[in-house]
């Protein structure tokens, strides 16, 4: 025992040493400056094992917040913008970090499904009902105005539309977020919240519709493989019927358990709005979609 103690001083000599922080200036005790966080450099930092070692640390513990997060969002609906208004950040990841993460577990691995939502092909904007008129009106002015004219040339243009629209619409679909968080504002105007909660319930919310689409994609695709194998074929009204039941059906489920865990909203009133605002929800994807078509029309 009387061994140990001169190592034990000369420790906690060197951790009570003051020493120049490397990232504010300031000076510093201890093993982390109290002004910014930074750790104390020391010899062995260097090492390979301590390298790997942090590296380790450091991944496991985004990944307990990655798996805890989308447990939290996937199970229990709206909890998670609870937990964060509570003061609970710590275990779980910020919610604009979740959702692009969501988006990127999304935009990896929908083109393994062949189909899309997100990043209709032009002929698909052509022949939108809400908005299809007006396309066809701008992109007739967008070819006149490029000089493109001929089979090839808008073959091409149309190549260049579609690969222009994937790339947008991961930077694009972000925009739903404050869509549904004004109507958010406007449905729950009595409740004195601030934007920021109605922003916050947003992002998660829009997180766990990107997992439910892909979702969809795979049960539909799954659909089609099935019947192409019994020798059966379904009709492309039949495909989009069935997709967006589950799509938007989903929507309002989870919707629903969420504003009765946020809002705290009765069993009847939150029903009400949440199949309300399921139905505004379909329109938003729309404008969304119209939102992507303009921009990358005029960017390609």
């Amino acid at each position: 025992m009387q061994t140990d103690k001169p190592a034990m001083v000369d420790e906690q000599q060197s951790s009570a040493e003051s020493w120049s922080c490397v990232t504010c200036g300031r000076s510093a005790s201890g093993d982390y400056c109290s002004h910014c966080g930074e750790k104390r450099r020391q010899g062995h930092d260097f090492s390979l094992r301590h390298v790997f070692a942090e590296a380790m640390e450091g991944f496991f513990h985004l990944d307990s917040k990655i798996f805890l997060s989308l447990r939290m969002l996937v199970l229990h609906p709206g909890r998670l913008t609870s937990e964060f208004f509570l003061g609970r950040k710590k275990p779980y990841m910020p919610p604009l970090q979740l959702f692009f993460v969501c988006n990127l577990i999304f935009f990896v691995l929908q083109p393994l499904t062949g189909l899309d939502i997100l990043a209709p092909p032009l002929p698909s904007h052509l022949s939108n009902n809400l908005y299809g008129g007006t396309a066809q009106r701008l992109v007739t002015h967008r070819l006149a105005a490029r000089h493109i004219s001929g089979a090839e040339q808008n073959a091409q243009f149309r190549d260049r539309f579609d690969q222009a629209s994937s790339l947008h619409a991961k930077s694009l679909v972000i925009l739903m977020v404050p869509m549904l968080a004004l109507v958010l504002a406007l449905f729950f105007f009595r409740s004195h919240k601030f934007a920021a909660e109605h922003i916050v319930f947003s992002l998660h919310f829009y997180a766990w519709w990107l997992l439910w689409i892909l979702t969809v994609l795979i049960i539909t695709a799954v659909a089609v493989l099935a019947c192409r194998k019994g020798g059966f074929s379904m009709s492309n009204s039949a495909l989009d019927i069935m997709a967006t039941g589950l799509e938007f059906g989903g929507f309002g489920v989870y919707l629903f358990f969420a504003l009765r865990s946020f809002y705290q909203e009765r069993v009847i009133i939150a029903l009400a709005k949440a199949g309300a605002i399921a139905w505004i929800g379909f329109y938003l994807l729309f404008a969304y979609r119209f939102i992507l078509f303009f921009t990358v029309l005029y960017s390609t």
